[in-house]
């Protein structure tokens, strides 16, 4: 039957589009459920110390490496490892992880906060149940969290990309972000100091625009950095501040065939920013070696479970160079940023 009536017609818009939005819920919420279910299913071994960490998203290089780092740590150490997280980025479904974690009395939780408010309960919740557990690669500084195992100092990490961007625009002119989602912890705190470095040391070089990419997906980062750069047309260098937006703001500046013109810089893995160092679109990404930190994550995990105090200098075995603690922030560190380039971008398989 066709219907004629135009307030017909908008209702029965609004009704199917609503349809769609109920039925994207409920496979989000399956989604939501698997991960949990996947914890649950994941058998104890009550003989070894378990270490479980629940990273940001799972499938991507980065975080892969974390795992396999992980991995190469449980099997030195003796203990267990449990990699389990959300398939795409969700604070809501870390906190599901963590809670079928918790009920499965494991040692050690350690996990890469996306949004505090989602997961700082269920950190408190963990520390009532006697487990230890700890950030890593993001933090939540106000969550009980016993400790953060940090890849580098934030500052340093927003400091170093303002201080190499700077360099490629000659310490002058317009630049945009394109970020992960807006909620993130790390991602925001690394902005902040990459505001601090500008406003102290570059005063001709202006943010013309922050923008937040819709999941932290690729595809979301090559929109939000296409439509930045049709506003603003004289930008001289994007920032790409995740892994996961660097191919999607690398690839909207290869599109508009501004390779050379318009710098990029982000925090990537090698293999993420491997093609566009080659292609002429990056010169260089900020980072740290993600199975280094996988391995200490796990290292950490094990002395705060067996009630072990860690040194001012501590020596990891598996690390090739000493991890500071910074005891009045809780806070163990990795090393400072690694600079990737054309140089040593070969030199990873993450």
């Amino acid at each position: 039957m066709l219907i004629k009536d135009k307030n017909q017609k908008a209702i029965l818009f609004v009704l199917i589009s609503f349809l769609f939005f109920l039925m994207a819920a409920c496979s989000d919420s399956s989604d939501n459920s698997d991960a949990a279910e996947d914890a649950e299913d994941i058998e104890v071994n009550e003989d070894q110390t378990t270490v479980a960490f629940i990273p940001q998203v799972v499938g991507i290089p980065y975080f892969t490496a974390m795992e396999e780092g992980g991995e190469k740590a449980a099997e030195e150490l003796g203990a267990q490892f449990i990699f389990n997280g959300p398939t795409s980025t969700s604070a809501a479904e870390q906190a599901q992880i963590m809670d079928s974690l918790i009920r499965r009395n494991v040692d050690a939780i350690s996990l890469s906060v996306l949004d505090s408010s989602s997961t700082n309960p269920m950190i408190s919740q963990a520390k009532e149940a006697g487990l230890s557990v700890f950030t890593a690669d993001s933090d939540s500084p106000d969550s009980e969290r016993d400790i953060y195992v940090a890849q580098a100092l934030d500052k340093d990490l927003g400091y170093e990309l303002i201080d190499r961007l700077a360099a490629q625009i000659d310490n002058e002119g317009k630049i945009g972000i394109i970020s992960g989602e807006s909620t993130v912890t790390n991602l925001n705190t690394w902005i902040e100091y990459m505001e601090e470095r500008l406003e102290a040391e570059y005063p001709d070089i202006e943010i013309v625009d922050i923008r937040y990419s819709q999941g932290g997906s690729s595809e979301s980062a090559l929109t939000e950095a296409q439509d930045l750069m049709t506003r603003h047309q004289d930008v001289d260098g994007l920032v790409a501040v995740s892994s996961t937006t660097i191919p999607g703001v690398a690839q909207a500046v290869q599109q508009a065939g501004k390779a050379g013109e318009v710098a990029v810089i982000g925090y990537g893995s090698p293999e993420t920013v491997k093609p566009f160092i080659e292609s002429g679109v990056m010169k260089e990404s900020i980072l740290w070696d993600a199975f280094d930190l996988g391995y200490l994550v796990v290292w950490a995990g094990v002395q705060l479970a067996e009630g072990n105090e860690f040194e001012e200098e501590n020596d990891v075995p598996g690390l090739e160079n000493p991890v500071r603690y910074i005891e009045e922030e809780g806070v163990l560190l990795l090393g400072p940023p690694l600079l990737i380039n054309e140089d040593n971008v070969d030199d990873f398989d993450f």
